[in-house]
């Protein structure tokens, strides 16, 4: 039990609008440490990292993912497979992997990703300093690169089960498509199509499944 002098120590005066209250400042102290632990476990439960790794196969089931911020960083040969309706994909730092991902209900964020190939759903789409990368999309708004080089596109083409339902669940209007309509901000020559980006043929073109595991291409 705290004494009488402990606890004039650990009394405050704070004013509350046009109030003076008196605040344990050791109880707030546990109070405010409380709620940070439980903000710190929220935004934990809240996101999926796959971060650091070599030569892996990674597949996620929509339990997984559903509704969360997916981080994905510093990964060599790697192929990420993610069935479901990621909220917001944050991709860092890859080389040589293979990113297959559900309809997006938000954004993707590519940064520094090199000889590549992605799959992906989202409303925006924006990718930096990034080469010789593949993106099948099928995007709402003008996918933006900025810095990037020898960057190929093409349609969307993966395919589940449970496809058409995520869909409906993400919120994206299928109806409308950018995936070639490619906004390079390194490009400002208006009526000359960007030496950034270009389409890929039709014979070039790949499609996975992800119901199969390790996701095929078809």
């Amino acid at each position: 039990m705290e004494s009488n002098d402990e606890l004039e120590s650990n009394v405050e005066i704070k004013q509350d609008g046009h109030k003076l209250r008196l605040v344990n400042k050791h109880i707030e102290d546990l109070v405010n440490k409380h709620l940070t632990n439980e903000e710190s476990n929220s935004k934990s439960l809240n996101t999926v990292n796959v971060i650091n790794k070599h030569d892996e196969f990674i597949h996620f089931e929509s339990d997984e993912v559903n509704g969360k911020d997916v981080a994905i960083e510093n990964l060599e040969h790697c192929e990420i497979f993610l069935k479901g309706i990621p909220s917001t994909l944050q991709i860092k730092n890859l080389h040589g992997c293979i990113i297959i991902v559900g309809p997006c209900s938000r954004s993707v964020n590519i940064d520094e990703c090199h000889q590549c190939e992605f799959a992906l759903a989202c409303q925006q789409l924006n990718i930096h300093t990034s080469d010789e990368c593949d993106f099948y999309v099928h995007i709402t708004a003008q996918p933006i690169i900025e810095g990037c080089h020898h960057c190929r596109f093409a349609p969307y083409n993966v395919e589940y089960k449970s496809k058409q339902k995520d869909i409906v669940q993400s919120g994206l209007t299928w109806a409308i498509d950018y995936w070639n309509n490619v906004l390079d901000f390194n490009h400002k020559i208006p009526g000359v199509h960007s030496p950034n980006w270009e389409t890929i043929e039709e014979e070039e073109r790949k499609g996975w499944s992800l119901d199969l595991h390790p996701a095929p291409m078809i």
